[in-house]
């Protein structure tokens, strides 16, 4: 335990930058240092989620180290890989993060869907969404206590390598079963859409009841115009009939945030910069230019906190 419990709370004002699951992300140094300049004086963002595993995590975290952002990694990867080799590449990871000094370690994303639990083989991810309830969410509901003992080992791991604060992004499927006394923050990926609309402030409030830093670890719309029905089906795309849309992005990111200011979050993160296609995730068009959520989410974190 570190300084940082004795200071004063700071918002975090965070923005996702990189996907590896879902295509890993290409672009020019130039282009990765101009991104992370303007997260810090553009956007207002002063924290950056780098997921992945690639060294090129490590050549952004400088950049954005060396912009003022705060840095915090994630392990990340194209496959869902054996539970083994994840806490293998983690330790290094986690020591790579202590010789950066990164700002914290989010031990994983939604593990009971990105980890293979079952067997020792490397499964396509696409594939392992396509049917969740097999999967994922049957597997995690009969057998919760093998999810709880591998984040406990997975904890001791990165503790053994890493310093700095720690902390889990949960599905929300999963998220009554992480065992938050293991970690220093609450970080939920808890989607604003058609499904959680009318309970969204209690979600979030399920979030703060452990007396730790809660942030909402997701905050993101696809740019189409049924952006809330979509949520965070990123397939929604190419299974429905959808138009371009970035006005519905905008009017769904203003409602989350109004939600996380109402609910005195500690912390939210954007999900995400940029994406493949104009219409994904991103607040940032293909060629570099602000789409209308960049500027709602801008002012937000001009006036928050």
């Amino acid at each position: 335990m570190g300084w940082w419990i004795l200071a004063p709370t700071m918002k975090t004002k965070g923005i996702i930058y990189m996907h590896e699951s879902i295509g890993f992300l290409k672009k020019s140094r130039e282009r990765m240092r101009d991104d992370v300049r303007i997260m810090k004086e553009e956007l207002r963002a002063n924290t950056v989620r780098l997921e992945g595993f690639e060294p090129i995590v490590f050549d952004i975290a400088r950049m954005a180290k060396d912009v003022g952002l705060d840095v915090w990694v994630q392990p990340k990867f194209r496959e869902v890989i054996p539970i083994s080799a994840y806490l293998e590449k983690v330790g290094r990871l986690a020591q790579r993060a202590e010789e950066m000094e990164h700002d914290a370690f989010i031990a994983g994303g939604e593990l009971s869907l990105e980890l293979n639990f079952e067997t020792q083989e490397t499964e396509d991810y696409i594939e392992r969404t396509g049917d969740f309830e097999q999967h994922v969410f049957r597997p995690l509901r009969e057998n919760p206590e093998r999810f709880q003992e591998f984040l406990a080992q997975l904890v001791e791991t990165i503790r053994e390598n890493f310093s700095g604060r720690v902390t889990y992004s949960s599905g929300s499927w999963e998220f009554d079963l992480v065992p938050w006394e293991l970690f220093d923050m609450v970080m939920n990926n808890q989607f604003y859409w058609e499904r959680t609309l009318e309970d969204f402030p209690r979600l979030l409030e399920e979030i703060k009841k452990f007396g730790k830093p809660a942030l909402q670890g997701e905050c993101g719309f696809l740019t189409i115009d049924k952006a809330m029905e979509a949520g965070p089906l990123f397939w929604y795309l190419d299974k429905h009939d959808v138009r371009y849309d970035e006005e519905a992005q905008a009017r769904c990111f203003e409602e989350n945030l109004e939600h996380v200011k109402m609910a005195d979050m500690d912390g939210v993160f954007i999900n995400e910069m940029s994406g493949r296609r104009d219409t994904e995730y991103g607040i940032l068009r293909l060629d570099g230019t602000k789409k209308m959520a960049f500027r709602i989410v801008s002012k937000f974190f001009r006036e928050w906190g």
